[in-house]
């Protein structure tokens, strides 16, 4: 066999993005890797075994065919956690009409998988590709930035936006700039924010923190479609953004994130012949500071409210654009009063669940990039320490977890008391909903904030954001019929489903792998307990709740098989659906909600 170079003598371990992103296609079986793809583990079978080190030959290696011509051959290990095998160590080994090359770099790796691949399909990979390359130059931004806030604040010398702010809205904003620093478990490239310069990234997003000033739109009333602000929210009037009060009479205000305004506002007004009938407005009004989702920001004068505007951005993926459906306005409020009636009844919860307010939005004439979500946080939060449970595996200042730092204040520094009170809280939340009342919630790391006190309860969870759960649309009539009425109500009807199982794939792949999997995983990783002990109490706090409600008469049977007899996990096949593949091909009316099963079950008892 011929040899198109010298193979080095040192092995190379994989730099973090190009292990996030192999182990990713991995996960996903891209290209076939899982379903495909061969494993060898004689050395005897790898091309040029005989050049290669001792090290890198002795183990595991996964074949994938990509083409007649073409192999390409991975260094891999046996993996327990959400998918089998993970790239163990590079270089990796393509195999082209005869010749064999060592690949060290993400993009030659990349290069080979699209090999074979044509039309959109090949066009896609290629985006990727790109999207790594700004995954990667975010990526030493946001870290440099990181480093810079950590050393300042152990001189003393970083500043909170106010200090006039409660204590509970200073500490959410704190913890969920932590949580943007720490990547997404598992989407490989979620530190690109597609559309995004350096620039953007310093002025507009929360791992800077920024202050800027929304920009302002006067709409006639006749396009408008929503409700008015409430009182208690800061608003402007024409003439605080340097228009005439007698427009007032047939317009109406609308807030308009900067950066839509300097980049896309005027094609997008353009496109849908909206450009003489909306107005800008001179002046820009009500300064801000941006939350983890980029687009949601907080009102410096009322950190009570938080107000989420339309951007022009991608995040996970290259079709996740950051703009607001109209549907998502009013479902996202039913959704919200649905929970308030239904978790009053949920064993374990009463009393222990917040949710926000979300009653108050509106759309321009059907428009998904002009309009906003108003987003009330709920009374009494006084000195409450608030966090996302994306922020909790997420390195503090002084190199230890944040769930560690949280347990400091509000534990006694008992960790571990803390992670049961707050799995037992989830998994009961959680499974009643799916089990007692048909209903499953996207209530991913961002949208669930975890709120401790010192005082009983410790641990409560607060939600908010709910536009997109599942809703198995017979069982909730059948087991609360007074809410039907609001479940009929709502638009997008890719929420109500007709049978259990897209309500198990979302908890999965959501409550236990995103809330509580990747906990756990960290919790291990930094020593705290075994990483079986911990998935030990997980699967103890589901069998025990699942007993509960079984009880009480709920059919638990797809779900003790789906969680804790099956050898495998759904998984969410998110960098398919939202980055590689066409709807066409994934079949997925959501980009969201394209599952796979595939992940070794870690909640096994073996």
């Amino acid at each position: 066999m011929n040899r198109s170079a010298e193979f080095p003598v040192a092995i190379q371990v994989p730099d973090y993005l190009c292990r996030r992103v192999v182990d990713a296609l991995l996960r996903e079986d891209v290209r076939g890797c899982l379903s495909r793809g061969e494993i060898h583990a004689d050395p005897r079978a790898l091309p040029c075994v005989d050049l290669l080190s001792p090290m890198l030959a002795a183990g595991h290696w996964m074949r994938l065919r990509l083409q007649d011509d073409t192999e390409l051959w991975l260094a891999v290990e046996p993996c327990r956690y959400m998918q089998p095998w993970r790239l163990r160590m590079l270089p990796a080994l393509a195999v082209e009409d005869g010749a064999v090359t060592p690949l060290y770099a993400l993009e030659e790796v990349l290069e080979r998988f699209r090999r074979g691949l044509d039309g959109e399909e090949f066009t896609q990979h290629e985006a990727f590709a790109a999207e790594c390359r700004t995954a990667a130059e975010h990526g030493r931004l946001c870290d440099h930035e990181r480093r810079r806030l950590f050393a300042a604040l152990a001189r003393g010398e970083a500043a909170e936006p106010t200090a006039a702010w409660p204590a509970w809205a200073r500490s959410l904003l704190r913890h969920e700039r932590l949580a943007a620093f720490h990547d997404h478990p598992y989407y490989p490239t979620a530190r690109a924010k597609l559309g995004f310069s350096p620039a953007d990234l310093a002025a507009y997003t929360p791992e800077f923190q920024p202050r800027f000033a929304l920009r302002w739109v006067a709409v006639p009333q006749s396009l408008y479609h929503g409700s008015t602000p409430p009182a208690d929210l800061p608003w402007p009037s024409f003439a605080d953004v340097g228009l005439p009060d007698a427009l007032s009479d047939e317009h109406v205000l609308v807030p308009v994130h900067p950066r839509l305004w300097d980049a896309d506002l005027d094609l997008m007004l353009r496109e849908q012949g909206l450009h003489d009938a909306v107005r800008r407005a001179p002046l820009p009004w009500l300064e801000v500071t941006p939350t983890l989702s980029v687009r949601t920001v907080a009102p410096l004068a009322a950190p009570q409210w938080h107000l989420k505007v339309p951007l022009t951005m991608r995040t996970l993926g290259a079709r996740n654009l950051r703009t607001i459906k109209p549907s998502t306005i009013t479902d996202g409020a039913l959704v919200q009063g649905l929970l308030a009636q239904v978790a009053r009844d949920l064993p374990g919860v009463a009393g222990r669940l917040l949710l926000t307010d979300e009653t108050f939005g509106a759309h321009v004439a059907g428009q998904t990039f002009l309009g906003f979500i108003l987003r009330r946080y709920p009374d009494g939060l006084g000195d409450c320490d608030i966090a996302p449970v994306a922020a909790l595996a997420a390195a503090a200042p002084d190199g230890r977890l944040v769930i560690e730092n949280l347990a400091d204040r509000c534990y006694g520094g008992d960790v571990l008391a803390l992670f049961n009170d707050y799995l037992d809280l989830t998994v009961a939340l959680h499974l009643g909903l799916w089990l007692r009342a048909g209903i499953a919630l996207e209530s991913n790391q961002q949208n669930s904030l975890v709120v401790l006190s010192e005082a009983a309860p410790r641990v409560r969870l607060l939600l908010k954001d709910n536009d997109a759960p599942r809703i198995h649309g017979r069982f909730l009539a059948q087991h609360h019929p007074s809410l039907a009425p609001r479940v009929d109500a709502l638009r997008d009807r890719r929420i109500v489903v007709d049978e259990e199982l897209p309500l198990a794939q979302m908890f999965t792949t959501i409550t236990l792998q995103l809330n509580i999997a990747v906990l756990v995983e960290a919790l291990a990783d930094a020593g705290r307990a075994e990483r079986q002990v911990l998935y030990g109490r997980v699967r103890a706090s589901i069998a025990r709740e699942l007993d509960a409600i079984a009880a009480d008469g709920f059919d638990t049977a797809l779900a003790r098989r789906l969680l804790l007899e099956d050898e495998q996990l759904y998984l969410k096949y998110l960098l398919r659906a939202a980055s590689l593949e066409s709807k066409a091909r994934t079949g997925a009316s959501d980009v969201n909600k394209f599952y796979g099963k595939t992940a070794p079950n870690f909640l096994g008892q073996s």
